[in-house]
């Protein structure tokens, strides 16, 4: 293994010494207290090192699912997540694309994603395939930044700097708010907004509840979009 895929690899090691090691705490509990969602199936596409599923089973009832497309970091995931005291069979990992998820529709309660929106290539598709495994009632939170609970100064520090909505760079376009309203815009049954509050950009998402919950389904229940 080179050198360089050796570093790429050690950023999924979720441990101490992860850059963000204090933030994923405090964004999984901003996630928890805005939208109230405790229970259910919890999808965290683009998981990586897990990070953020990890926080998210620890104060949760969720049963939880991690999605990437890269097959080593999710093995780093199942070891992140038995570092850190998730009993097995807690969370189960799958590879897989955003843009084609090899999910039933209407699969989890709760999608989360921070930091993989920058490397998506068709982001009307992705939207779609979000969308599609929403449950009805469901929301999700997806985007790039950090918690309202961090001070500013320290989230800044954290930022790296290509982060920046007059960056040129493609990674940089998700960041111009234009741009996401095109993006949703077709998901003409969806209810969405955009939170920019200085920490991050965030799509909160939700589907049409249904008049009533099948039988079936015992993950959770329906949650109007909050008032963030």
């Amino acid at each position: 293994m080179t050198k360089k895929k050796q570093d790429s690899l050690a950023f999924y090691r979720y441990d101490d010494n992860h850059p963000f090691a204090s933030m994923y705490p405090l964004l999984a509990r901003q996630i928890v207290e805005d939208l109230g969602i405790s229970r259910g199936r919890c999808l965290d596409i683009g998981t990586g090192g897990a990070p953020l599923l990890i926080e998210l089973g620890k104060i949760t009832n969720c049963e939880l699912s991690g999605l990437d497309i890269n097959p080593e970091a999710l093995a780093l995931a199942a070891q992140n997540a038995r570092s850190h005291g998730l009993p097995e069979g807690r969370c189960t990992f799958l590879e897989g694309d955003v843009h084609a998820m090899p999910l039933p529709d209407d699969y989890a309660r709760l999608v989360v994603s921070r930091g993989s929106i920058p490397f998506w290539d068709d982001y009307v598709v992705a939207f779609r395939e979000i969308y599609r495994v929403l449950q009805p009632g469901g929301l999700s939170f997806v985007g790039g930044g950090f918690s309202r609970f961090q001070s500013l100064e320290e989230a800044n520090r954290m930022r790296p700097d290509w982060a920046r909505k007059d960056n040129p760079d493609k990674r940089a376009r998700w960041l111009r708010r234009e741009f996401l309203v095109e993006a949703l815009a077709p998901l003409s049954q969806a209810d969405w907004r955009i939170i920019e509050d200085g920490y991050g950009t965030w799509v909160v998402m939700s589907k049409p509840a249904l008049t009533s919950i099948s039988a079936g389904d015992s993950k959770g229940v329906p949650h109007a979009m909050p008032e963030l």
